[in-house]
């Protein structure tokens, strides 16, 4: 587990942002601490022409012994003065002789210089501003930098702790969400294997109204399960249904050649069997070529060039080319109208399909005396197909978009059960909904297609 943590991506990047913190935090220390010890350097300059100031006004107002009494009660251990004659022996103060200024410096001059530690003061670097006096003296007074250094110190280790604890609690999230992360990706690992493995009910859990990433990659890992669980129940209804219902035409193929072999061997008879044999033939690859258009459609219509498609004028077309079969076979065809144009993004071709798919399933499957109308209504978004007819059962209604689904009553009448399937797939294809509804009594057939108008938008 500990491996599986240190290559996680979550643990990764919690450590990198963790390190680019860390690093800018202390970049920032540090450029802070150099701030910090000019603003010290500037504000001791500033001590000590004030001190300096002090003792000269206290010295030259009250004299020696006023500096001497007022100096023996009061004791800074970081700073100190020295106050010595033109010999260079000590008057008052306790500071370490400065270096001599080499010649030609000024007569006010500041210096850095090391003292070793002894009673009354620190030691180490001095920081010392020297000035003549009157009656010959010269004075000293410096500031032991080690006490400010114990102060950098302390502000540095404060930089280096902070820092080390920003980077301990980085880390330590990093690898709890790191936990976190690998026990999802394993669940959803775990699943995915499970489906590969035949499981086709195993889905990954999500928790409702979750937005997280893993939730979101989880939804469509499970849409795509289901999609697929569909394609695979669909082939296997197809395999099913392909095996039931193109036995019989193939059979009976085959038993028209053979009577054909079997009976008089005359060029009359061989060409009726081969015409009957050659209609089967095209029936059987009418029904493999509509079973490959259904497929790519529902893969999305790929090739298909889709425009903006009027449906009235297509549903116009169609119900004018049926409708002198509608009166032959004593069906009466209508079409109605309503609302604005309803647009569609299409493909022309495929949408008149679809539409006369549905005008024929309606003229083959209902009575002498039915009226089929077409209605396109440009508010609603819909174009509905609706017969007077004995119509379809509940039960039924929902497996009429199957392929190959044909009622037992149906059986009789021709075609392979694959037109309304077509259908489905594309009004799905171009973004709309295909549903059975009663008409009571008949069917209605209703695809919805809603979003706006595609030549408005356009």
């Amino acid at each position: 587990m500990p491996n599986r943590l240190t290559r996680s991506s979550s643990v990764r990047l919690a450590a990198l942002q963790t390190l680019l913190f860390v690093l800018v935090f202390v970049v920032a220390g540090a450029g802070a601490l150099v701030m910090v010890r000019r603003a010290e350097y500037r504000a001791a300059h500033a001590e000590l022409d004030e001190v300096e100031d002090d003792i000269t006004d206290l010295l030259r107002r009250q004299g020696l012994p006023a500096l001497l009494a007022k100096t023996s009660r009061r004791h800074d251990p970081g700073r100190d003065y020295r106050l010595e004659d033109a010999q260079g022996r000590l008057v008052a103060g306790a500071l370490p002789a400065p270096p001599r200024p080499p010649a030609g410096s000024p007569p006010k001059f500041w210096s850095t210089y090391s003292v070793p530690p002894a009673d009354g003061h620190v030691g180490g670097a001095v920081l010392a501003f020297t000035r003549p006096e009157p009656g010959d003296l010269r004075l000293t007074v410096g500031e032991y930098l080690a006490v400010k250094a114990a102060q950098d110190d302390s502000l540095l280790f404060g930089i280096v702790g902070l820092a080390a604890l920003v980077a301990a609690l980085g880390l330590t999230g990093g690898v709890l969400v790191g936990q976190r992360v690998q026990r999802r990706v394993d669940q959803i690992a775990a699943t995915v294997e499970a489906y590969a493995n035949g499981d086709r009910g195993a889905r990954i859990p999500v928790r409702e109204g979750a937005l997280s990433e893993h939730d979101q990659l989880a939804r469509a890992i499970n849409n795509m399960m289901e999609r697929q669980n569909r394609l695979i129940e669909g082939l296997r209804q197809v395999t099913s249904a392909v095996a039931h219902d193109l036995r019989r035409p193939l059979a009976h193929h085959n038993q028209d050649i053979a009577r054909a072999l079997a009976g008089p061997r005359s060029l009359p008879a061989y060409r009726g069997a081969l015409i009957a044999a050659s209609e089967r033939v095209e029936d059987v690859l009418r029904t493999f070529q509509a079973l490959l258009h259904i497929a790519e459609l529902e893969a999305g219509a790929p090739g298909l060039l889709l425009d903006p498609v009027d449906v009235a004028a297509v549903a116009v077309r169609v119900v004018e080319a049926y409708t002198p079969a509608a009166e032959a076979g004593g069906r009466t065809l209508r079409l109605t109208a309503s609302g604005p144009g309803l647009m569609v993004k299409a493909e022309p071709r495929v949408l008149g399909q679809a539409v006369a798919n549905l005008v024929e399933n309606a003229l083959t499957h209902t009575p002498r005396g039915t009226t089929v109308t077409v209605a396109v209504d440009g508010a609603r978004r819909r174009l509905t197909v609706e017969d007077d007819g004995p119509g379809v059962p509940e039960a039924a209604r929902g497996r009429i978009f199957d392929r190959f689904f044909r009622q037992d009553a149906s059986r009789t009448t021709p075609g392979s059960g694959l037109g309304l399937a077509l259908v489905a797939a594309a009004v799905q294809a171009f973004g709309g909904t295909l549903v059975a509804e009663s008409a009571d009594p008949g069917l209605r057939l209703v695809a919805e297609f809603p979003g706006p108008d595609p030549a408005a938008a356009g």
